[in-house]
């Protein structure tokens, strides 16, 4: 069976592993395009950074699709709050999701010291809280009864907290996300001399830029290319982000290219800096199928650039639940800064075991979420070809 598109993309996208990959058009690079798309991304770089620190809130929608199975299928609103200042980030999301139901977990052979545990899951809101600041980080989801503090390097995994940069969310598309990619990795990777492709720039008009990645597989007879649409006159803000496959005869048919994922951004001048107001990432299975996730939040923005309190930062900021226990890890040994009630506590387990199940619980689901991804574009690929 072929690979799934996507995954060979963000391996060539993001990936200083050499690749199989040929391409079909001349392999000198367009220096005039390359010195375009390097001054655009700078733009984008500075840009970012003139957005040093930054508190909002955002109202929106998630709608996901699944035709085969209509009963797994996740729409609703979307609720929550962002900030960060500099290393220091504050995330929280309220949405339509797959929890786990905490009071089914069981572990294998009632051996509460095994680190594994199955448990049922249910459809519902789903909310998750997560700070950074700069030392520990704190994650805290609805279905977890506890609150888990570790060291900020600890845990670099976004696939768990959902977290992008929100000083330039057009660069993250859903793999980015999963894929736990920061801004600058974005930028990097981006680079003509980093990037595994042939870049081209179409001006849509003196302000509006079209920059283009084209990358070719013949070993799969496809062609993928990346549209990063930039203002440059509006401090180079990236407004979409669009990713689309095609067949090699056909790279020159406009009509033959199969959208992959598209995201949008709507900018706005606040206190001398442009910040993201319209947010909308799109997740595609093909022509027929149509468009099978789209996340849609408006942010208010409450401050730019001024200056945030620290609490704001740490679990201490949480709104949770009274029977909320707030376990410590960071130091390396576990502290119960509040422990768990009396119905939650489970005897002869040691208690750095509760953290380990937590976080392999969280992996597990959201392994099962991107296996479910791959499915689906491994449905929509058999049917393109």
């Amino acid at each position: 069976m072929r690979y799934v598109l996507m995954n060979l993309l963000m391996i060539v996208l993001f990936s200083d592993v050499p690749t199989s990959f040929a391409q079909n058009v001349s392999p000198e690079q367009d220096e005039v395009a390359a010195a375009r798309v390097k001054f655009c991304l700078s733009g984008i770089r500075e840009h970012s950074q003139r957005l040093k620190s930054g508190l909002a809130t955002y109202q929106g929608s998630l709608d996901v699709e699944i035709r085969a199975q209509p009963e797994k299928n996740l729409s609703g609103p979307v609720s929550g709050t962002l900030a960060f200042d500099g290393s220091k980030v504050r995330f929280d999301v309220t949405r339509p999701g797959w929890t786990v139901d905490s009071d089914s977990i069981e572990h294998p052979s009632d051996d509460k010291t095994v680190r594994n545990a199955t448990a049922k899951m249910n459809q519902g809101t789903l909310t998750k809280m997560f700070s950074n600041d700069g030392s520990k980080i704190a994650i805290w989801q609805s279905f977890q009864p506890l609150i888990a503090i570790a060291k900020a390097s600890s845990f670099p995994d976004r696939r768990v907290t959902e977290y992008i940069d929100y000083r330039c969310p057009t660069l993250f598309d859903i793999f980015s996300v999963n894929r736990g990619y920061s801004l600058d990795q974005m930028l990097d990777k981006l680079d003509p001399d980093n990037a595994l492709s042939v870049v081209s720039v179409e001006k849509e008009s003196e302000t509006i830029w079209n920059l283009i990645w084209t990358y070719t597989d013949l070993e799969h007879d496809e062609a993928t290319r990346c549209i990063l649409t930039v203002d440059v006159q509006q401090d180079f803000s990236p407004t979409k982000f669009l990713c689309e496959s095609t067949r090699l005869q056909n790279v020159k048919d406009d009509s033959s290219w199969i959208p992959e994922w598209e995201n949008t951004t709507t900018w706005k001048e606040v206190s001398e800096v442009w910040v993201p107001v319209h947010v909308e990432r799109k997740l595609f299975m093909g022509p027929y199928s149509g468009t099978d996730e789209v996340f849609t939040v408006d942010l208010e923005w409450k401050s730019v650039n001024e200056p945030i309190a620290d609490d704001v930062f740490t679990y201490a900021d949480f709104d949770v639940p009274d029977n909320i226990a707030i376990q410590d890890t960071s130091s390396g040994e576990t502290v119960w800064i509040k422990p768990l009630p009396a119905n939650k506590r489970q005897t002869e387990r040691p208690l750095s075991s509760n953290y380990s199940t937590t976080k392999t619980i969280l992996i597990l689901v959201n392994l099962l979420c991107l296996l479910l991804i791959g499915v689906w574009y491994l449905r929509k690929r058999v049917s393109h070809a």
